[in-house]
């Protein structure tokens, strides 16, 4: 009998596993939450964001539950994907269902086709979505677009160099990280830092460097933007006492100054902060959540933990920097509605379960995030999420080379933070104003 059952339960486990999959693929009618509509349907989808086969697996699952419709998803190269989107809208054929980063929303508004009240409300999308998803993609009663998660960036630390260090919890504030990262901080004889404390300070050789800028302006109280949409660093914090701008961006460099009490990072676009992070040589990285598997895809060696990115001393409304994508729907679609019921699918919370378990990235709707906070491994990017900020409405791109510039150049330059401040604001509404004009 127990040799019988030596075969029996794994076969058991072998079975769920393979109704499991023939579910979720759509292989199984009726047990995948498809969505039936009245037409057939011909979409085409446009994506950028490394989530191929959860998509596809969700396309079969409706295209089962929609016998005769076609979903076809293209996935595109992130390095050319906005230039070829922009080429192909301007020539009426863009794809019905595109990826929309969420700093896109405002200048891609004229071509999006906002969801029909009936697939999205504003009081739903409100209801079940995180806040920052209702700022970025909905537009007085309109939504224009829905993400099936939002990442924030979180604090990633060597396990192994804390314990040598005699180092027992990872850092809640700056001014924790600061102490922490002098004490890290190992050196040889000659000075040359051989481990750094953080991966803090550098620009192109800091992985998201210019978010964690701003991540630390809009922490230090900097508006950011203006009423009308323009960036504004310049002039006095949140609380009006100084130039906090000035302060986030002299604090954040300081780390990669010679010299100074907080040097601790003088690396180069060949040793960059991953590529060190993983060989043992930096004890504390920012990074999202994808950042995990890109360590490592580098080396399964390291011994890491992430926890929430650190915030202001006694501050009392947490503040975390977001960044994640949607999908959209092209406004000159022929099948603009039935599009946003495709997306309405992929937001129903047992498909956006799925896609989460596929990529392991951080949960969207509230119900969901709700589910990561009981998962140590999703638990800080989960808890994050509910204070997530956005403030980018346009020109990301030009944005993230102008801090990069801004970075290196304190570092190496004597202008001073104010003057650079300044000169990043003027260039960054300057070049906007071009693009969008």
């Amino acid at each position: 009998m127990s040799n019988l059952l030596k075969y029996i339960i794994p076969g058991v486990f072998i079975l769920i596993a393979a109704l499991w999959i023939l579910v979720w693929f759509g292989v199984i009618p009726g047990l995948s939450g498809g969505t039936k509509i009245k037409q057939k349907l011909d979409l085409t989808i446009w994506g950028v964001d490394g989530d191929e086969a959860a998509i596809r697996g969700l396309i079969n699952a409706f295209a089962n539950a929609n016998p005769g419709s076609k979903i076809v998803y293209e996935k595109k190269s992130p390095e050319s994907y906005e230039q070829e989107l922009v080429r192909a809208f301007a020539a009426g054929k863009g794809p019905d269902i595109f990826g929309i980063h969420h700093t896109w929303a405002d200048g891609y508004s004229d071509i999006l086709y906002p969801a029909p009240s009936s697939v999205f409300s504003q009081t739903e999308f409100a209801d079940n979505f995180l806040d920052v998803a209702r700022a970025d993609f909905a537009r007085g009663l309109n939504i224009y677009g829905v993400p099936l998660y939002v990442d924030t960036l979180a604090l990633y630390y060597n396990n192994d160099l804390f314990n040598s260090a005699g180092i027992v919890l990872p850092p809640a504030n700056w001014d924790e990280f600061s102490q922490y990262a002098r004490k890290l901080t190992q050196r040889k004889s000659n000075g040359e830092i051989a481990i750094s404390g953080a991966a803090f300070g550098g620009g192109e050789s800091v992985l998201h460097s210019p978010d964690i800028l701003a991540l630390l302006m809009i922490q230090y109280g900097v508006p950011m933007i203006d009423k009308d949409g323009k960036v504004k660093f310049a002039g006095a914090g949140a609380s009006g006492a100084g130039n906090f701008a000035d302060k986030a961006l002299e604090f954040y460099t300081s780390f990669a100054k010679q010299g100074d009490l907080n040097f601790s990072w003088l690396g180069d676009k060949a040793g960059n902060s991953l590529n060190m992070f993983a060989v043992n040589r930096v004890a504390m990285m920012l990074g999202y959540s994808s950042t995990r598997s890109a360590i490592l895809a580098k080396s399964s060696k390291v011994n890491f933990s992430v926890v929430a990115a650190p915030q202001m001393k006694n501050t009392v409304f947490k503040k975390n920097y977001a960044d994640y994508w949607g999908f959209g729907v092209y406004k000159n679609s022929k099948n603009k509605d039935a599009a946003w019921q495709f997306l309405k699918f992929l937001t129903k919370i047992e498909n956006n379960r799925y896609y989460l378990s596929a990529t392991k990235r951080p949960a969207s709707q509230k119900t969901l995030v709700l589910e990561q906070q009981q998962n140590p491994g999703m638990k800080a990017f989960a808890d994050q999420a509910l204070t997530a900020v956005s403030w980018i409405k346009k020109g990301k791109d030009i944005i993230d080379q102008t801090f990069l510039d801004m970075i290196e150049s304190q570092i190496s330059s004597s202008q001073t933070s104010g003057q650079a401040i300044k000169d990043a604001e003027n260039k960054i509404n300057s070049s906007i104003r071009l693009k969008y004009k």
